[in-house]
C-alpha cells in the first residue's frame, strides 16, 4: 500500500479532529467517492451543543475535500462553476482552501448543506412520484437548464443525483461539473467530424444518443437527457436495463442501440401524452441543432399534467421536505440527508443501481414500520 493511501485513510479516521481555517470542525464521513470525500462539517464553537444531537439542516455545511491526486485526476473548468454559482444553479461555496494533513495536501470546499438528491428522493418514495410532484420536478428541472442554457453552458452529464433538492421550496441546483463546456453555435456549426470516443467518459444510460456518437454537446442534449430521466422515474426506474455481468462499455453500446430502437409510446403504453410530446419535441428538433428551444412550451407540457390531474395549485414544497425540517422526524433524516450523490465511485456509474443508496433505503423502510408499530401500539 502506498504511502498516500496509508496518510489519506488515516485522515479519514482521524477527520473529526480535522479543523480548517480555525473555524470549522468535520463532524462525519458520508460519501466516500474517487473524485473527492464530502463531510458534514460545523462550526467550531457548536462542538458539544445541543444542535449537533437535532442534525438540523440549517447547522450543518458540506464539506468536500479532494486530495492532491483527486484534484488533478477531476478538473472542472473554474469559470463556468463561477457562472454557476453566480447564477445560484450549483449549492453556495462558502470557503475554500488547502489543509495539510502530515506529508498530504487536501483542497477543501465549505458548501451551503442542501437536500438529498432526486435519485435518493426516487427512492425514498418507494421508486413513484405523484403526478403532481412529478410535474413539478420536470419544470423546476426544465427551469435550471434553461438558465444553465443562457449562460451558453451544457452540463454533459446530467443523471438523477445531478439534480438535488434544497431543504425548503421546489428548486431544484445541479451538480458535479466536470464534464461541462460552453457552447457555441459556431464551434457547432464548423465541426464536420465526428469523434465516437471524445465524450466515452460522461457517457451513461441517460445520455443523449449525439453524445453517444460522438456529435458535439448542445443544449438539446441536455434536454433529452432529462427526458430519458423523467421516463426512467414514471416508469419506476426500468429504463435501459442491461445485463449485470457485462462490462461498461458493453453496457453503454447496449444502451445506444436500445436508444437508436426506442418508440416510448410502443415501450411504455402507459406513459402519459405529456411525456411523450417531451420527448419527440426534444428529439425531433435534435435535427435541427440550431434551432432557438422555445423552454415554455417544453414546460406547458407538465403543467397541462398537473391540471389534467385537477391539481390548480402549484406544489410548495416536496414531500420528503418536512423531514428535513421536523425535529420529531429527524431519525430518519439522518440517512435520507447524509447521502449526497455527487460521486463517481460506482463500477459502471448509474447503470447499476449503487448498493449503498438500497441500504438507506432499507434503513428507512425499517425505521417507517418501526414508528407505524408503535403509533398502533400507543393507540
Amino acid at each position: 500500500m502506498s504511502d498516500s493511501i496509508t496518510e489519506s485513510n488515516s485522515f479519514e479516521r482521524n477527520a473529526n479532529a480535522v479543523i480548517l481555517d480555525h473555524k470549522y470542525f468535520l463532524v462525519r464521513l458520508i460519501y466516500k467517492g474517487r473524485s473527492h470525500n464530502l463531510y458534514l462539517g460545523n462550526y467550531v464553537n457548536l462542538i458539544g451543543s445541543v444542535a449537533l444531537n437535532k442534525d438540523d439542516p440549517n447547522t450543518y455545511y458540506l464539506v468536500e475535500m479532494k486530495s492532491q491526486e483527486q484534484y488533478n485526476s477531476f478538473v472542472c473548468d473554474e469559470r463556468i462553476v463561477k457562472k454557476m454559482h453566480d447564477l445560484q444553479l450549483i449549492p453556495k461555496t462558502i470557503q475554500s482552501g488547502i489543509y495539510k494533513y502530515k506529508n498530504m495536501e487536501y483542497r477543501y470546499n465549505i458548501k451551503e448543506r442542501c437536500g438529498p438528491s432526486l435519485k435518493l428522493c426516487f427512492q425514498h418514495q418507494n421508486r413513484k412520484f405523484s403526478d403532481q410532484v412529478f410535474a413539478t420536478i420536470a419544470i423546476e428541472a426544465i427551469s435550471v437548464l434553461e438558465k444553465m442554457h443562457q449562460a451558453s453552458i451544457v452540463h454533459c452529464y446530467l443523471k438523477p443525483k445531478k439534480f438535488v433538492t434544497l431543504y425548503r421550496g421546489v428548486q431544484l441546483l445541479l451538480t458535479d461539473l466536470k464534464f461541462a463546456q460552453k457552447y457555441k453555435l459556431r464551434q457547432i456549426l464548423n465541426q464536420n467530424t465526428k469523434n465516437k470516443f471524445q465524450y466515452a467518459l460522461a457517457l451513461n444510460k441517460y445520455s443523449s444518443l449525439n453524445l453517444h456518437l460522438g456529435i458535439k454537446p448542445c443544449p438539446r442534449d441536455d434536454l433529452e437527457s432529462l427526458a430519458y430521466i423523467l421516463i426512467n422515474f414514471y416508469i419506476g426506474g426500468r429504463l435501459f436495463k442491461t445485463k449485470q455481468k457485462k462490462t461498461k462499455s458493453d453496457k453503454i453500446k447496449e444502451v445506444e442501440l436500445q436508444k437508436m430502437n426506442l418508440i416510448i409510446e410502443k415501450a411504455f403504453p402507459s406513459l402519459p401524452k405529456e411525456i411523450i410530446q417531451f420527448y419527440y419535441n426534444v428529439k425531433l428538433s435534435n435535427l435541427d441543432q440550431y434551432k432557438v428551444i422555445n423552454y415554455d412550451e417544453l414546460k406547458s407540457y407538465f403543467y397541462k399534467m398537473m391540471q389534467k390531474n385537477n391539481n390548480t395549485t402549484n406544489l410548495k414544497s416536496y414531500p420528503w421536505n418536512q423531514e428535513l425540517i421536523d425535529p420529531q422526524k429527524q431519525s430518519s433524516l439522518s440517512s435520507l440527508s447524509s447521502v449526497v450523490e455527487d460521486d463517481e465511485n460506482e463500477s459502471d456509474d448509474s447503470l447499476i443501481e449503487e448498493q449503498s443508496i438500497l441500504s438507506v433505503i432499507e434503513q428507512l423502510k425499517q425505521i417507517t414500520k418501526t414508528k407505524k408499530l408503535l403509533s398502533e401500539l400507543d393507540n
